[in-house]
């Protein structure tokens, strides 16, 4: 087995952590929410592994698109990354609107710690995780696409 494959492999099923954190969080702040609930250190604590399984799942997919993957960075030497949709959906849309997850992630976990009211700091993890796992959940490759097959 080949690195690209390990990494591959290792990113997509790291999505799932990810996205289980990300319900737990955005769950636990609804209900903190709606509720006016403390926000407990395992609120804290569930924030903190929801953005490291991201940071994670952030390292593994730029291996993967500046170096292993040759639907990355390297679609674009053939010209053919904008023209050819499943080219363009990895070169550029998928990396793209996973960044601005990532960066809502970790603005929202400062925000969140940065808050004294508790009531805001389930409404600010409500909001930007929220948006962040909308993001998410938009471009995770969930069928299977022939540049991927092996």
């Amino acid at each position: 087995m080949d690195i690209y494959t390990v990494v591959r492999t290792l990113h997509s099923y790291l999505r799932w952590a990810v996205l289980i954190l990300a319900l737990i969080v955005i769950v636990r702040a609804l209900i903190g929410y709606a509720q006016k609930k403390d926000f407990t250190a395992g609120d804290a604590r569930n924030g903190l592994f929801f953005m490291i399984s991201a940071d994670t799942q952030l390292l593994l997919g730029l291996l993967l698109y500046f170096w292993l993957s040759p639907v990355g960075v390297k679609a674009f030497s053939t010209g053919q990354a904008m023209k050819v949709p499943e080219l363009r959906y990895f070169a550029v849309e998928h990396i793209a609107v996973m960044l601005i997850a990532w960066v809502l992630i970790h603005v929202g976990y400062s925000r969140v710690k940065k808050l004294s009211s508790q009531v805001a700091k389930h409404k600010t993890a409500l909001i930007f995780y929220g948006i962040a796992l909308i993001l998410i959940l938009s471009r995770v490759p969930w069928t299977a696409r022939p540049l991927l097959r092996n």
